[in-house]
């Protein structure tokens, strides 16, 4: 063990050099110190139930606000639970008598809900704790795994990776697979939590028991590597000598005399959480490792082997919040009681965030994000907890959507992901640099097939496929090589077509040939009368003389828009729930209906401001620069030049920045597009804005439910 006079000399050389090689000398995966603990009796734990419930439960790592029910063995309710506290506790009001015990599941389309669940073998229990072994049991035996061979399955596995140096009583531990089987205090925190954390890396390539059942339990059966690399930090960031060693960092940084134990023992929990979840999202390189190599690989190994020095920033920045700037934040990790939370990318960053609704039935939810302090910020955003990502974050989106089937590859979650993030309208511009994938996902979704085709092929590149995309005439399709055969995923008609048999997806080439597999499919995924199946799109594929490669489209000569909104000292941001900008289309005399972002600068400013969105107004009085042209917004149409210069021009590449020379009186307002599809119906919003400084930052709303900012 590292002596704690040397740690202090050493923090004394550099108070940043917290000696990361401590991990060498922690005691393994066993985590902790203390006795070695036995399963705790009922009957002890019964002595201290109170008398007010028949039965004393909790759910570890706590979650707030589950339900859970008591099913008997023909599967019927026989009751259920108040709702979990804060700390994951909750009752049972009458006696078990039933087989099992699951949490009410919100379900989500866009990620894989996590599971509560337990087996209940002995109906005396009256002090229970569900956790992710009892979960992880109780969904292999509803599935039908014999009672043995399940135990055994876990067993195994943590043992084997999580307490491979443990005596053999407390390997036992990972046999502990039933709620009234309780894990002793030395090995609870860090063992449950990596157990919680690998049931997690699954969800993060879309799997769960109720989703792809057999695809969840081998992935788990697969992936003890991963879990063992999870034991491995948890049971470090657990331990008492690391702890040591942030009470020193924290004290020589903060120049305190005392520290508060409790506070230093959230900030060391929330670490933790954070950097399990970190961890955990490494299963989608592990499992699609082509797929993943040119975006999140490089970015994953940029954070490798630094997980304790994040973790030991994230500590001290966390200990020295104030306690009333608690809020529920969750980027990689679950919503925690902080501020701070840690991107993929292994940034600490820290967030304000707010939530509205209509003040009136005809007025829509408003949000104003206000920069109070002395510089810009930069930050993200998240609308109704959907990020406006980046083209990594919407591959990690793509990767951690529920499987529509066991097995399903990621180019068809890919295809499925743009469909749900697109409107079928009149196209809303026409030149290349529209299509930067994340870009029109954020900032359009709403075009004809060409674009939607376009962003489907650009996806597919990004994950290290080769792709391309064929004009039609009259419609444009994405193709996709698949083990030496070009397949098409049509986002506009939401379909793809097989062979006769069914089993195979087929090509644009082939579908020329043989134009019924378009008009009387083998394997139709929609009505037969859509649009998909008609004789119409049957003979578009039927003219092979104008079917031809769109080459120009398919050069990624668009300059990327990163995906940071950027706000001047006293200005703000302006955000709502509604589809209140009319944007004009391609088709004259038609329009379409979008979302959008006011961004005020205030009177006397100057610089450059960079553009996560397309740009469709300016109004104000002040000096700019845009299209090369310098001029005033009080005197010129600033929408007409860009209505032109979306709908007509040809540019590669986009407005991307706009340079402010001078801002007059009144101010200087951007309007900025935005994909709707952030609101769905409208009748709510919420805002979270995260970076690595928002200092300054503030949320005003006519109805804000929540608005915190940081000090």
């Amino acid at each position: 063990m590292v002596s704690i006079e040397k740690l202090k000399r050493n923090l004394r050389r550099n108070p940043l050099n917290i000696g990361i090689a401590l991990a060498a000398s922690l005691a393994g995966c066993g985590g902790g110190s203390g006795d070695h603990g036995q399963q705790i009796p009922q009957e002890s734990a019964a002595a201290s139930t109170p008398p007010a419930a028949a039965v004393q439960a909790s759910v570890y790592p706590a979650v707030e606000g589950l339900v859970f029910v008591e099913y008997d063995a023909n599967g019927d309710e026989l009751q259920r639970s108040a709702a979990t506290a804060t700390d994951g506790s909750f009752s049972m009001a009458m006696p078990l008598s039933g087989v099992r015990l699951q949490a009410l599941r919100n379900t989500s389309e866009n990620r894989v809900a996590p599971l509560y669940s337990t087996q209940l073998n002995s109906q005396r229990a009256t002090r229970l704790q569900i956790t992710a072994l009892t979960t992880w049991y109780d969904q292999l035996r509803e599935h039908g795994v014999a009672e043995a061979e399940a135990s055994n399955r876990i067993t195994a596995l943590v043992a084997g990776n999580c307490l491979a140096q443990a005596d053999a009583q407390e390997r036992q531990q990972a046999g502990y697979v039933r709620a009234d089987m309780l894990v002793p205090e030395k090995n609870h925190d860090w063992l449950l939590n990596a157990a919680s954390a690998y049931l997690q890396a699954a969800r993060e390539i879309g799997l769960g028991p109720q989703v792809d059942f057999t695809g969840w339990a081998d992935v788990l059966g697969r992936r003890g590597d991963l879990l063992s690399r999870l034991c491995q930090y948890s049971s470090a960031v657990s331990a008492p000598n690391w702890k040591e060693i942030q009470a020193l960092r924290i004290q020589t940084v903060t120049k305190a005399s005392t520290l508060d134990g409790s506070r230093l023992d959230v900030a060391i929990a929330d670490a933790r959480t954070q950097g399990l979840a970190l961890l955990a999202r490494r299963m989608q390189l592990l499992e699609y490792p082509e797929q993943t190599a040119a975006l999140l690989k490089p970015q994953a190994a940029a954070v490798a082997g630094q997980e304790l020095a994040l973790s030991s920033d994230f500590v001290l920045a966390r200990y020295q919040q104030s306690p009333t700037q608690a809020q529920a934040l969750g980027l990689v990790a679950s919503p925690t009681p902080t501020l701070l939370g840690v991107t993929s990318a292994g940034e600490i960053v820290s967030a304000v965030q707010a939530s509205a609704t209509p003040p009136a039935p005809d007025t829509p939810a408003r949000l104003r994000l206000w920069n109070r302090g002395k510089d810009d910020r930069r930050m993200r955003l998240a609308f109704n907890g959907q990020n406006m990502a980046n083209l990594s974050e919407v591959l990690e989106q793509i990767l951690a959507l529920p499987v529509a089937y066991s097995g399903e590859p990621p180019y068809r979650k890919a295809w499925r992901y743009v469909i749900a993030h697109r409107q079928k309208t009149d196209p809303l511009a026409t030149g290349n640099f529209q299509y930067q994938p994340d870009l029109w996902l954020r900032s359009v979704g709403s075009s004809y097939c060409e674009a939607q085709a376009t962003v489907l092929h650009f996806i597919w590149k990004a994950m290290g496929h080769e792709a391309r995309v064929i004009g039609l005439t009259g419609h444009v399709v994405p193709e996709i090589k698949i083990d030496g055969r070009w397949q098409v995923f049509d986002p506009y008609l939401a379909t793809y077509y097989t062979d006769r048999s069914g089993q195979r997806i087929v090509g644009v080439a082939e579908l020329e040939q043989d134009p019924s597999l378009v008009s009387n499919p083998a394997t139709p995924l929609l009505p037969l009368w859509d649009t998909a199946y008609s004789q119409e799109v049957a003979d578009i594929y039927r003219t092979t003389d104008d079917n031809f490669l769109m080459y120009w489209v398919m050069d990624p000569t668009a300059q990327p828009m990163g995906n940071e909104l950027q706000i001047p000292p006293g200005g703000y941001a302006e955000f709502e729930a509604a589809s209140s900008l009319v944007r004009p289309t391609t088709e004259i005399d038609r329009s379409v209906n979008m979302a959008q972002m006011r961004l005020w600068l205030p009177p006397g400013y100057t610089g450059t401001v960079k553009l996560p969105l397309l740009l469709v107004d300016a109004k104000g009085t002040g000096q700019i620069q845009l299209l090369g042209r310098s001029l005033n917004p009080s005197a010129t149409d600033v929408r007409a030049l860009l209505d032109d210069f979306l709908l007509h021009g040809t540019a590669d590449i986009g407005v991307t920045e706009i340079a402010v020379d001078s801002v007059g009186a009144g101010g200087l307002t951007l309007t900025l597009m935005l994909n709707p599809l952030y609101f769905g119906d409208g009748q709510s919003l919420s805002v979270r804005a995260f970076g690595q400084d928002v200092k300054g930052l503030a949320f005003e709303g006519d109805t804000a439910a929540a608005s915190k900012s940081a000090k």
